[in-house]
């Protein structure tokens, strides 16, 4: 079975309620993520098969085939919706890697896109108790949860200030959004996060609130729900030489499941052991992961739980940094995970998002120049399996 290749991803800037991508529409918003995906492949876009489009519900059945046709793909691709709640976005890759591994299609463009909320910037989970109790199963401080999210933005800062996401970027072109100083005619390019704080300090996040009595979160420590869209190519193997592309990666396997007690374990733990496990992988193997920062809490629980550092892990900012748009997250923490993954010249890479509060996926990637890695049988129980491969091993 061919392996599902991934070409050319890239990612809007991340916005935030009533910043410079308000104004957008989440057909426009999509269209920009997919020409820009399709022309930096330098594939011809008469040569896409179909386009799997990721989004929150718009009203609209129509919209992958109006984003598709926006973006200048020929007029007979054809373009379907898909909604999965937070994951909709890694679905859709998923969705266009079992087409072209399946030989149901040869180029399929994989896309996300959310608009946000226009209520407000932060929003307050809605297991919130689960996320508190969690906290104090794992013994995590609001301190440290101030800390998280204070390397987040540092982090994503400093990767602005190196030019680091330049090859992600898909610069966006807005007319007349809503704030004040958007207010005009003359159109403008919204070519960087606007959900980035530079000046973010450990003061400013102990002056908030918690949200809980008494507890660990506050609005600082949250994923900041807004604006974005992400898009790649999702190409068969062996038809990347006659299409003259190169991928940055490959799409190697996933997994999803769904924790019983959200409230005592990290909803992510049990998909990210099935999916490793499956693969013959420990965390240890990763060199890079991307883990969804929907709250602080959330991303360290899951950490202590896997006994793995925070060192690879979001390495160039998160959620609460860089914004979640919550339809297009898994294929931007995908995106960001990629390009790191080709600047560092690693191997693998993880990254995970959750599905619902009780519900998460995982996938893992594996660098375009390394050695294919050979998979469990589906059929495989993945706690009794595991494939050895050249390469680290936990002993």
């Amino acid at each position: 079975m061919n392996r599902a290749a991934i070409v050319a991803p890239v990612r809007t800037p991340g916005g935030f309620a009533g910043g410079g991508l308000s104004a957008m529409t989440a057909q426009r918003l999509a269209a920009t993520a997919i020409a820009a995906a399709v022309e930096r492949s330098g594939l011809d876009g008469a040569r896409v098969d179909d386009v799997v489009l990721a989004g929150a519900v718009t009203g609209d059945p129509r919209l992958a085939r109006l984003a598709a046709r926006a973006a200048g793909l020929a007029g007979v691709t054809p373009g379907f919706d898909l909604e999965r709640r937070c994951g909709s976005g890694l679905y859709a890759l998923i969705t266009a890697a079992m087409m072209v591994r399946t030989g149901a299609a040869e180029v399929v463009v994989a896309a996300a896109v959310d608009r946000g909320s226009a209520a407000e910037d932060a929003a307050i989970p809605p297991d919130l108790a689960d996320v508190e109790q969690l906290a104090r199963r794992y013994g995590i401080t609001r301190a440290e949860a101030d800390e998280f999210a204070l390397r987040s933005h540092r982090k994503a800062a400093r990767a602005w200030r190196q030019g680091t996401f330049a090859s992600e970027i898909a610069p966006v072109k807005v007319i007349g959004a809503t704030r004040s100083e958007w207010d005009c005619a003359t159109p403008r390019l919204v070519e960087h996060d606007e959900t980035v704080r530079e000046d973010m300090t450990t003061r400013g996040l102990t002056e908030l609130s918690p949200l809980w009595p008494d507890g660990v979160l506050t609005p600082g420590a949250l994923g900041v729900h807004g604006a974005g869209a992400a898009a790649c190519l999702v190409v068969s193997e062996d038809r990347l030489s006659d299409l003259g592309l190169e991928p940055l990666a490959y799409l190697t396997d996933w997994a999803a499941s769904s924790c019983a007690t959200p409230e005592r374990t990290p909803t992510a733990a049990a998909a990210v052991s099935k999916l490793l496990s499956r693969n013959g992988f420990h965390p240890s193997d990763m060199d890079l992961m991307e883990i969804d920062e929907k709250t602080a809490v959330d991303v360290l629980a899951l950490l202590r739980h896997l006994d793995h550092p925070v060192d690879n892990v979001n390495v160039n900012g998160g959620s609460i940094a860089l914004g979640d748009p919550i339809a297009a997250t898994g294929l931007r923490i995908t995106t960001t995970l990629l390009h790191e993954l080709f600047r560092r010249a690693a191997t693998h890479g993880l990254a995970v998002t959750p599905l619902s509060p009780d519900t998460a996926l995982a996938a893992l990637f594996e660098s375009a120049h390394s050695d294919p890695t050979t998979t469990t049988p589906r059929g495989a129980r993945f706690h009794t399996s595991r494939t050895r491969r050249l390469g680290r091993h936990r002993a």
